[in-house]
């Protein structure tokens, strides 16, 4: 593999040759060991085999993160060193143009764990020739699609190459993805994953032991020791953006009481917003039963706007599909929502399509209210007193304001999440088109004070 990934790598670095054709497998963004080595196995594999690519095709596995980041994954870093992987052979995300890739229609695109692209890779869903993954299967795709709910999508790669190139398999690949299965399916195995690590501990009867090595990567995994805020968000973020709006997803491994009490939080949480162009952050912090090692998740949700912290955390509080089961809890910091997560099983996966689902009806009701702007106003003129002659002022003031400067009604609980414009929420039946009238009204009238004053 190392000659492979040396290779594959310098290819990248001189732009590829001519009209050379580019067969890349990416992992999801999150870039977890999972991702990272069925990305590496996948690629050699298809290397070795040559499987339905173009003569002078080059094989490139790319992990889904800027470079900068991945000393934030010790876990990812611990077996790639075990294993002999040196990381001045691969290639990462902010190293290769698959956007111009693909404009240039020398990009073919294979997916391993993840069955869908994230909104800002949607360009490049027509280069998907085939996805892998162990989730159940959110997406439809045309190419071929192997998904089975299994520990982890380096099951689903190992089995591959054991029945179709099994001659390829040498210790160093194998550790790979051996450390991946017991790291990541230990107490939730399945048939087929414990058929491939006995296959493997048959084949290569020197690998670690299974528990030990668990126990090595994961409290690796798990160490967050001087890392800053924004540091522990980036280690294993996902981003769902609809339109304008963008929203962070990220997975903490530590409990909701001592990220809450992290120094200076709230401020951390608005320099990453505004570094990164974000209107929420959702942190969903992952610890464990000391008693059943069962997982305990709890949400914080935070944006220096009221108006997107409210409507996120109303639809997460309403959801069904899966219902998150959550219960408030105390925050000391006015930006930041905190529930417990009564159902543990919904995890950060399943979390996303709930986010997505929101944003897209959001961008739907705000062009439906766009159109019915310019219908109305071609006919009918628009007085001051009209909601909608603010409405995209006080959006765009709500954007822009300076972190914490947003006026906060201390009437509002995380229990009953209100539109940061009228007591009543227009998302679940409480509009009041009278109190809004007046809420603008009265905006109106400060507006022609502050001028006043200033003359």
């Amino acid at each position: 593999m190392d000659e492979f990934l040396k290779a594959s790598s310098a290819a990248a670095k001189t732009s590829f040759r001519g009209n050379q054709r580019v067969h890349v497998v990416l992992g999801s963004e999150s870039c977890d060991l999972d991702s990272v080595v069925s990305s590496l196995a996948m690629a050699y594999f298809l290397s070795r085999t040559s499987s339905g690519l173009p003569g002078g095709s080059v094989v490139l596995p790319v992990l889904n993160v800027p470079r900068s980041q991945l000393h934030l994954r010790a876990d990812v870093l611990l077996l790639l060193r075990e294993s002999g992987v040196a990381t001045e052979t691969l290639v990462f995300r902010d190293e290769v143009d698959l956007a111009r890739l693909h404009g240039d229609r020398r990009l073919a695109l294979t997916l391993v764990d993840q069955d869908v692209l994230p909104s800002t890779d949607s360009v490049l869903q027509g280069a998907v020739v085939e996805v892998i993954d162990h989730h159940q299967r959110t997406a439809s795709f045309s190419c071929p699609v192997a998904v089975e709910t299994v520990g982890c999508c380096a099951t689903l790669v190992t089995e591959r190459i054991l029945s179709r190139a099994p001659d390829i398999l040498d210790r160093q690949l194998a550790l790979l993805l051996y450390g991946v299965m017991v790291m990541d399916s230990v107490g939730t195995w399945t048939v087929k994953d414990r058929q491939m690590v006995r296959l493997l501990q048959t084949q290569f009867p020197d690998l670690p032991h299974s528990s030990a090595l668990h126990t090595s990567l994961r409290s690796a995994k798990f160490d967050l020791s001087g890392l800053s805020t924004e540091q522990i968000l980036l280690k294993d973020m996902k981003l769902v953006a609809v339109g304008d709006v963008r929203v962070a997803v990220s997975s903490i491994y530590m409990s909701l009481d001592l990220f809450l009490r992290r120094t200076d939080l709230q401020q951390e949480l608005c320099h990453v917003c505004h570094a990164r162009r974000l209107d929420a952050v959702v942190a969903m912090t992952i610890s464990f039963n000391d008693q059943s090692d069962e997982p305990v998740r709890q949400l914080a949700v935070y944006s220096f706007s009221s108006q997107y912290r409210q409507e996120i955390s109303h639809a997460l509080l309403n959801s069904q599909s899966p219902s998150l089961c959550l219960s408030p809890v105390i925050s000391p910091y006015k930006d930041i929502l905190a529930y417990h997560q009564g159902n543990a099983l919904a995890s950060r996966r399943k979390l996303l399509p709930v986010l997505n689902h929101f944003l897209s009806e959001r961008r739907e009701l705000e062009e439906q209210l766009d159109q019915s702007e310019v219908t109305t106003c071609d006919t009918f003129p628009v007085s001051r007193d009209d909601p909608r002659h603010h409405r995209r002022r006080l959006q765009v003031q709500l954007g822009a304001e300076d972190c914490g400067n947003l006026e906060e009604d201390s009437r509002m609980t995380p229990s009953a999440p209100r539109n940061c414009l009228v007591e009543g929420c227009l998302l679940d039946g409480g509009f009041n088109q009278e109190a809004l009238l007046e809420k603008f009204r009265r905006m109106e009238r400060e507006e022609e004070e502050e001028e006043e004053q200033e003359q």
